[in-house]
């Protein structure tokens, strides 16, 4: 879809609301302080159009549109699936003990190719590198209290989703001892989002509620989850969606809880939610950003 500025009454295509009620109570808290009341934002709108107007057309959309951008999570899914759940535990860990030797040389130059057409070539990682991101989880003393072994390690490509399509893309293989299907992690080092065209709010009502992630992990989904914070003593969270011709922009609004008083007591804790949102058309090559910051939104979001 080409990229056009256009004014912001253009550029709006619907207003919509998707709520996902959690109720929380307010019971009072040990040591806790008074309740803060919260009332909703009078108006996300205003924002969201001018969030909008800034992005659409703008050297920040085509430095996006231009780049690599994978939807979803880099997952391991082996044929037949996992022999025990030790092993998916410890695979979700990334709990992984190298028994085998990792190629010294760097990656040959090979350009992710999308099946639409086109080609980028990127800076890659090395093996190194690449096996360094999988050693994230520790078991009891420093030490993974599941380990899988990883047996060999080459250079290949995988097929993963992206903002612009699906393509293949440099990736370095890792055989896990006990399974056929290679753990791929892709090979490109990750690339800097472009710099907003637009400031951030300065001052956030009380009513704004923070938006840490979305699901949409193909270009034809018209529906995704958005996580949102709020507090314990919110009635949840509500997401405004403005659909314009290169956006998609998404204003989080916190939902009133139950009457309280000022003087109860609520825990001073941020809560997540999964709200679910609904386009008008798929998401497309469209960007989502987040009206709070007006920066781009990042994939991938709480599982529950």
């Amino acid at each position: 879809m080409a990229a056009g500025r256009t004014g912001a009454g253009a550029v709006v295509s619907g207003l919509m609301v998707a709520a996902a009620l959690l109720t929380a109570g307010c019971g009072a808290a040990p040591g806790g302080a008074g309740r803060a009341e919260r009332t909703a934002p009078a108006d996300t709108r205003p924002r969201m159009e001018r969030v909008a107007a800034a992005w659409e057309g703008s050297a920040a959309l085509k430095q996006w549109r231009d780049g690599f951008h994978p939807l979803g999570e880099q997952d391991w899914a082996p044929t037949g699936g996992f022999r025990s759940g030790e092993d998916k535990a410890a695979a979700v860990n990334g709990n992984f003990v190298l028994r085998a030797g990792l190629p010294a040389d760097p990656p040959p130059a090979t350009p992710v190719r999308w099946d639409a057409g086109g080609e980028l070539a990127l800076p890659l990682l090395s093996a190194q590198e690449a096996y360094e991101q999988l050693g994230r989880g520790k078991g009891p003393a420093g030490q993974p209290d599941h380990a899988l072994p990883i047996t060999a390690v080459v250079f290949g490509e995988t097929a993963v989703r992206t903002s612009r399509g699906p393509a293949r893309v440099p990736a370095w293989l890792f055989t896990v001892e006990g399974y056929d299907t290679p753990l791929a992690r892709i090979a490109i080092r990750p690339q800097e989002l472009p710099k907003p065209p637009i400031e951030p709010l300065r001052t956030v009502d009380g009513g704004t509620a923070p938006l840490s992630g979305h699901s949409a992990a193909s270009p034809d989904a018209t529906s995704f989850e958005v996580t949102a914070g709020h507090g314990a003593c919110d009635g949840g969270v509500a997401v405004d969606v403005l659909e314009g011709t290169d956006t998609v922009v998404l204003a989080g609004r916190i939902l009133p809880g139950e009457k309280t008083g000022r003087d109860a007591a609520c825990p001073a804790i941020m809560l997540e939610q999964n709200v679910p949102v609904t386009l008008t058309r798929p998401v497309g090559e469209r960007i989502v950003i987040d009206s709070e910051s007006g920066a781009p939104l990042e994939k991938g979001y709480r599982r529950r």
